[in-house]
């Protein structure tokens, strides 16, 4: 064998291992549903395919579900950089807002790529996030919006195979016994303040 196809062949070997490592998996769709919801969806991003860029409201603070649907591309696929805008109408204040990935049972390992880096105006990631979780500790206010950023990486299921995973998302609100507290403590405070003012012109 000349060198000449030792360089053709090595430059075919080599061809073929970039082909199967541009293989990866691509959201074919998103659906929503859940209790909370309110409105949803997904604006075109014609500049990168793997940008998502989403908006959803929720109406109450039960959990919305997207349902994200998988298959298989031989060009750029996962992962996926999520952009999205979440409005809360559900009349009352939010303490934390969660994150969740459940895939089949199999399990096809998709995660929240560089889970430490994700964001949520507003909130502060919780050290309890992980690579399928991320829980946010802030505030957003009735009618308020928070931007979050985070990135998902899909498993390919293989050429010809489709798979699914979910997102669950759900806020939470102050306890009852936190909003009495709150205001004993304000209560209290007007007290002081009007008793030092009481002294004061005495």
């Amino acid at each position: 064998m000349n060198n000449l196809s030792k360089l053709v062949i090595a430059a075919l070997a080599f061809g073929g291992s970039i082909s199967t490592a541009s293989a990866a998996g691509v959201i074919t769709d998103i659906t929503a549903s859940g209790e909370g919801m309110g409105t949803f969806n997904i604006l075109s991003n014609t500049t990168d395919p793997n940008v998502l860029d989403l908006t959803k409201s929720f109406e109450s603070v039960n959990p919305i579900v997207l349902t994200f649907t998988v298959a298989h591309t031989d060009g750029p696929g996962n992962p996926y950089t999520v952009t999205e805008a979440v409005t809360n109408n559900t009349g009352q204040s939010w303490i934390d807002f969660h994150y969740s990935i459940q895939e089949p049972e199999q399990g096809q390992g998709v995660v929240f790529t560089e889970h430490a880096s994700s964001t949520l105006s507003g909130f502060t990631l919780d050290q309890s996030s992980g690579p399928r979780n991320l829980n946010f500790t802030g505030n957003l206010g009735d009618d308020g919006i928070a931007n979050a950023s985070f990135m998902l990486s899909p498993f390919d299921p293989g050429a010809g195979n489709t798979t699914t995973f979910t997102l669950t998302q759900v806020p939470t609100i102050p306890e009852p016994e936190t909003y009495a507290m709150l205001l004993a403590g304000l209560g209290m405070m007007g007290f002081m303040a009007r008793r030092r003012n009481s002294k004061q012109n005495g």
